[in-house]
């Protein structure tokens, strides 16, 4: 992000998916960090029909919860005049089982994290299962 007082963190370089279901490292954000946007982008698919499902979870003690999102954002393409106007339905799903495009990105927006230790939870399934996709999360410095 632009703003000074932003910092970023990658929770999953871009990187092909290498099963079913997969969850990546933890990540511990500085303690003060309770809310966050993350980007994630989906960069390649092996076959068409491929589903990719993507969250961001968060650990409870010893237990990893979903976490439902405030916001998100289609990224619209420049030629495209569809209104990609924010979608503020509640769900743990930042990509949800998604076939239709080959590429994309989606921004969220998480206001209220119950720990500042996060990771990244995805299912592939499809012919010849392979989504290669990565999130980023951007977080306000000494909120």
């Amino acid at each position: 992000m632009a703003l000074v007082n932003y910092s970023s963190v990658t929770l999953r370089a871009s990187a092909a998916t290498s099963g079913a279901s997969e969850q990546d490292a933890a990540v511990t954000l500085p303690e003060s960090v309770s809310d966050l946007w993350a980007v994630a982008e989906k960069t390649a698919e092996a076959n068409a029909d491929n589903l990719l499902t993507v969250r961001i979870q968060c650990k409870v003690g010893s237990i990893w919860v979903d976490v439902a999102w405030d916001a998100l954002h289609t990224t619209g393409a420049l030629a495209t005049a569809a209104d990609t106007a924010a979608n503020v339905t509640r769900t743990p799903n930042i990509i949800d089982g998604v076939s239709t495009a080959p590429t994309f990105r989606e921004l969220v927006q998480y206001k209220d994290l119950p720990s500042n230790v996060v990771r990244v939870a995805s299912v592939s399934s499809g012919t010849g299962v392979a989504n290669t996709f990565s999130v980023i999360a951007y977080y306000r410095n000494n909120p």
